[in-house]
Protein backbone atom coordinates (compact mmCIF):
# COMPACT_ATOMS: atom_id res chain seq x y z
CA UNK A 1 0.00 0.00 0.00
CA UNK A 2 1.62 3.15 -0.84
CA UNK A 3 0.66 6.99 -1.10
CA UNK A 4 0.42 8.35 -4.53
CA UNK A 5 0.57 11.79 -5.63
CA UNK A 6 -2.86 12.21 -7.34
CA UNK A 7 -4.27 10.96 -3.63
CA UNK A 8 -2.52 13.57 -2.00
CA UNK A 9 -4.11 15.94 -4.97
CA UNK A 10 -7.33 14.67 -4.48
CA UNK A 11 -7.09 15.21 -0.81
CA UNK A 12 -6.30 18.94 -1.02
CA UNK A 13 -9.50 19.58 -3.43
CA UNK A 14 -11.79 17.94 -0.82
CA UNK A 15 -9.83 18.82 2.15
CA UNK A 16 -12.64 21.75 2.55
CA UNK A 17 -15.28 18.92 3.27
CA UNK A 18 -15.11 18.30 6.92
CA UNK A 19 -16.82 15.26 8.76
CA UNK A 20 -15.70 13.04 11.32
CA UNK A 21 -14.63 9.61 10.32
CA UNK A 22 -15.65 7.57 12.85
CA UNK A 23 -19.24 6.43 13.20
CA UNK A 24 -18.59 4.14 16.34
CA UNK A 25 -15.53 4.33 17.85
CA UNK A 26 -14.85 1.14 19.56
CA UNK A 27 -14.21 2.21 23.10
CA UNK A 28 -17.66 3.77 24.23
CA UNK A 29 -19.48 1.00 21.53
CA UNK A 30 -18.63 -2.73 21.23
CA UNK A 31 -18.15 -1.77 17.48
CA UNK A 32 -15.69 -0.19 15.57
CA UNK A 33 -17.57 1.57 12.19
CA UNK A 34 -15.78 4.34 10.05
CA UNK A 35 -17.03 6.80 7.30
CA UNK A 36 -16.23 5.95 3.71
CA UNK A 37 -13.32 8.26 2.97
CA UNK A 38 -13.61 8.81 -1.54
CA UNK A 39 -9.93 7.24 -2.65
CA UNK A 40 -8.91 6.04 1.02
CA UNK A 41 -10.80 3.97 2.68
CA UNK A 42 -14.44 2.64 2.75
CA UNK A 43 -17.22 2.36 5.23
CA UNK A 44 -15.86 -0.62 7.60
CA UNK A 45 -17.32 -2.27 10.72
CA UNK A 46 -15.53 -4.49 12.91
CA UNK A 47 -16.60 -6.27 16.17
CA UNK A 48 -14.15 -5.21 18.90
CA UNK A 49 -15.13 -7.73 21.69
CA UNK A 50 -14.63 -10.35 19.49
CA UNK A 51 -11.17 -8.72 18.00
CA UNK A 52 -10.36 -8.36 21.30
CA UNK A 53 -9.99 -12.16 22.30
CA UNK A 54 -7.32 -12.65 19.28
CA UNK A 55 -5.51 -9.21 19.33
CA UNK A 56 -5.14 -7.65 23.33
CA UNK A 57 -3.74 -3.85 21.76
CA UNK A 58 -7.04 -3.39 19.50
CA UNK A 59 -8.30 -0.96 22.53
CA UNK A 60 -5.11 1.02 22.58
CA UNK A 61 -6.00 1.11 18.50
CA UNK A 62 -9.01 2.42 19.11
CA UNK A 63 -7.73 5.30 21.53
CA UNK A 64 -5.58 6.42 18.78
CA UNK A 65 -8.50 6.62 16.03
CA UNK A 66 -10.85 8.24 18.09
CA UNK A 67 -7.95 10.93 19.18
CA UNK A 68 -6.89 10.92 15.34
CA UNK A 69 -10.43 11.57 14.41
CA UNK A 70 -10.61 14.59 16.90
CA UNK A 71 -7.52 16.03 15.56
CA UNK A 72 -8.39 15.27 11.77
CA UNK A 73 -11.87 17.03 12.13
CA UNK A 74 -10.82 20.11 14.19
CA UNK A 75 -7.57 20.96 11.90
CA UNK A 76 -10.29 20.70 8.93
CA UNK A 77 -12.44 23.47 10.29
CA UNK A 78 -9.20 25.53 11.28
CA UNK A 79 -7.48 24.88 8.07
CA UNK A 80 -9.96 27.66 6.32
CA UNK A 81 -9.43 30.57 8.34
CA UNK A 82 -5.78 30.03 8.21
CA UNK A 83 -3.81 33.00 5.44
CA UNK A 84 -2.97 30.54 3.01
CA UNK A 85 0.49 32.65 3.59
CA UNK A 86 0.99 31.02 7.30
CA UNK A 87 2.67 28.28 7.54
CA UNK A 88 0.75 26.94 9.72
CA UNK A 89 -2.08 26.13 6.95
CA UNK A 90 0.73 23.53 5.40
CA UNK A 91 1.34 21.89 8.41
CA UNK A 92 -2.35 21.29 9.34
CA UNK A 93 -2.66 19.94 5.77
CA UNK A 94 -0.04 17.88 5.78
CA UNK A 95 -0.68 16.29 9.16
CA UNK A 96 -4.11 15.98 8.44
CA UNK A 97 -3.13 14.10 5.64
CA UNK A 98 -1.02 11.72 7.84
CA UNK A 99 -3.72 11.16 10.17
CA UNK A 100 -5.52 10.22 7.13
CA UNK A 101 -3.22 7.88 5.56
CA UNK A 102 -2.46 6.30 9.21
CA UNK A 103 -6.78 5.20 9.12
CA UNK A 104 -6.45 3.98 5.52
CA UNK A 105 -3.42 2.07 6.83
CA UNK A 106 -5.02 0.14 9.66
CA UNK A 107 -8.08 -0.66 8.04
CA UNK A 108 -6.12 -2.54 5.70
CA UNK A 109 -4.37 -4.00 8.56
CA UNK A 110 -7.39 -4.65 9.99
CA UNK A 111 -8.80 -6.62 7.13
CA UNK A 112 -6.12 -8.84 6.76
CA UNK A 113 -5.33 -9.85 10.28
CA UNK A 114 -2.27 -8.52 10.09
CA UNK A 115 -2.07 -7.92 14.20
CA UNK A 116 1.75 -7.84 14.17
CA UNK A 117 2.07 -4.78 12.00
CA UNK A 118 -0.60 -2.97 13.72
CA UNK A 119 1.35 -3.16 16.95
CA UNK A 120 3.78 -1.93 14.64
CA UNK A 121 1.59 0.72 13.63
CA UNK A 122 0.41 2.06 17.40
CA UNK A 123 3.68 2.79 17.63
CA UNK A 124 4.27 5.00 14.92
CA UNK A 125 0.67 6.32 14.94
CA UNK A 126 1.32 7.06 18.87
CA UNK A 127 4.73 9.33 17.25
CA UNK A 128 2.24 11.19 14.79
CA UNK A 129 -0.60 11.52 17.57
CA UNK A 130 2.18 13.27 19.73
CA UNK A 131 3.32 15.43 17.07
CA UNK A 132 -0.33 16.53 15.78
CA UNK A 133 -1.37 17.54 19.23
CA UNK A 134 2.05 19.82 19.98
CA UNK A 135 1.25 21.41 16.53
CA UNK A 136 -2.19 22.05 16.84
CA UNK A 137 -1.90 22.91 20.87
CA UNK A 138 1.34 25.53 19.87
CA UNK A 139 -1.38 27.10 16.95
CA UNK A 140 -4.00 27.28 19.61
CA UNK A 141 -1.41 29.29 21.89
CA UNK A 142 -0.52 31.46 19.26
CA UNK A 143 2.94 30.22 19.41
CA UNK A 144 4.62 31.87 16.16
CA UNK A 145 5.79 29.13 13.83
CA UNK A 146 9.12 29.86 13.57
CA UNK A 147 9.52 29.34 16.86
CA UNK A 148 8.33 25.68 17.57
CA UNK A 149 9.36 24.48 13.69
CA UNK A 150 12.25 23.20 14.60
CA UNK A 151 10.36 21.06 16.53
CA UNK A 152 7.88 19.86 13.99
CA UNK A 153 9.47 16.40 12.84
CA UNK A 154 8.60 13.44 11.56
CA UNK A 155 11.41 11.07 12.04
CA UNK A 156 11.95 8.63 9.00
CA UNK A 157 11.24 5.41 9.73
CA UNK A 158 7.64 6.43 10.18
CA UNK A 159 7.60 8.05 6.79
CA UNK A 160 8.26 4.92 5.27
CA UNK A 161 6.25 2.89 7.40
CA UNK A 162 3.37 4.92 6.11
CA UNK A 163 4.63 5.33 2.52
CA UNK A 164 5.02 9.09 3.13
CA UNK A 165 7.28 11.12 0.51
CA UNK A 166 6.76 14.05 2.41
CA UNK A 167 9.34 16.29 0.22
CA UNK A 168 6.67 15.55 -2.32
CA UNK A 169 3.87 16.52 0.00
CA UNK A 170 5.67 19.67 0.48
CA UNK A 171 6.58 20.52 -3.50
CA UNK A 172 2.56 19.78 -4.03
CA UNK A 173 1.57 21.88 -0.59
CA UNK A 174 3.77 24.89 -2.42
CA UNK A 175 1.98 24.84 -5.69
CA UNK A 176 -1.41 24.54 -4.05
CA UNK A 177 -0.78 27.83 -1.75
CA UNK A 178 1.20 29.98 -4.41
Amino acid sequence: MSVSPYQFNQYLHSSHFCKKFLIKDGITSSYFEIETNPGFFSKTKYDISSLKNVFQQIGESMSILKNFDYYQYLMCTIIPDISDTNPFKKVFQKVRFMIICSFTKFIFLLHVKDYETIKEWNIFSKKILELVADIVNSYRQGVGFREISTTFNLDQECCIFFNLDIEKIDEELNRYYL
